[in-house]
């Protein structure tokens, strides 16, 4: 007796297809609660970037602003002499890593646009009150 529980242990190695459709199942439904989550994530972070270029912009355009006194002056090129690792796209579309700079006699306007399509802009006016402001397109904060 003891030598045909052993002989049909031996014989039944693996998994049963139902075990096997239960671990698919289980899999599936963690990878449906896990992709959304990621690509929230992922869109957070290309917001942030985004974010993150407009304030070095404004870094460099106030490092430029005090070379000149003089915001009208300031053009993408200036600023891209200032700050290299940002692309200065001027006054054309903006790019995935880049931002548009337009310069005003009382101060600038910055803009950005992430890869999740939200664009964020950052504008001074030093005769207004308050003489900074951040937007950006609805459904997102600053």
């Amino acid at each position: 007796m003891l030598n045909r529980l052993r002989n049909r242990a031996e014989s039944q190695k693996g998994f049963t297809l139902i075990e096997l459709l239960v671990v698919v199942i289980i899999i599936g439904l963690l990878a449906a609660i896990a992709i959304p989550t990621f690509l929230g994530q992922r869109d957070r972070a290309n917001d942030a970037a985004a974010k993150s270029l407009v304030r070095n912009a404004a870094s460099a355009a106030e490092a430029a602003f005090a070379d000149t006194q003089d915001y009208s002056t300031i053009n993408a090129a200036a600023l891209a002499s200032i700050e290299k690792s940002i692309d200065f796209a001027g006054t054309g579309a903006a790019k995935d890593d880049s931002v548009t700079y337009k310069a005003a006699a009382n101060g600038y306007t910055i803009a950005s646009v992430s890869q999740s399509g939200k664009t964020f802009t950052m504008a001074k006016d030093i005769t207004a009150s308050p003489a900074v402001t951040r937007t950006c397109g609805a459904g997102c904060t600053w």
